[in-house]
């Protein structure tokens, strides 16, 4: 008898899912705003409510996954390496300097690495997302952006 392997796709779908699992019980982690100070959202909720979305996704890949057959698929390009390792840089900016200008620098970072060479349009594109990011988060969730280690020394 024949052991049935997993469809690549299915075998996505749970290692997404475990992320999931691994990120939601860190969630149960965040320090809690007290009721009197709560506005908007909590710290924790927004996260949450990506990762259900993420996992609803997953799933989904999962169940269109049974019964179709395997695709032969091309490898992975290096640039993905590239993006995964400057997402983890970001990361790390993120704690330095912050939310706003970790963005910046990342969108105008990647924007250069992934080939686009118009300077002004790349800054402009970084500085305004960034803004706009942080105008609705702050204004309209009523969320705190992180200010980094530098952030909490300047303000």
């Amino acid at each position: 008898m024949k052991a049935r392997r997993l469809h690549t796709d299915a075998v996505v779908a749970l290692a997404v899912l475990a992320f999931c699992a691994g990120v939601f019980a860190l969630t149960f982690t965040f320090d809690t705003v007290p009721a009197a100070l709560a506005v908007g959202m909590g710290p924790a909720a927004f996260p949450r409510l990506l990762l259900a979305v993420m996992a609803l996704l997953a799933i989904i890949l999962a169940v269109t996954a049974r019964g179709r057959a395997e695709e032969v698929r091309e490898p992975v390009p290096p640039m993905v390496y590239w993006t995964a390792a400057a997402m983890i840089a970001f990361m790390g900016l993120l704690a330095l300097v912050g939310m706003v200008a970790a963005m910046i620098v990342a969108i105008v970072g990647m924007g250069a690495m992934w080939g686009e060479r118009r300077w002004a349009l790349l800054v402009a594109s970084g500085v305004g997302l960034s803004l706009s990011i942080y105008g609705f988060f702050t204004k309209v969730f009523g969320i705190p952006l992180p200010r980094g280690l530098i952030g909490d020394w300047l303000f």
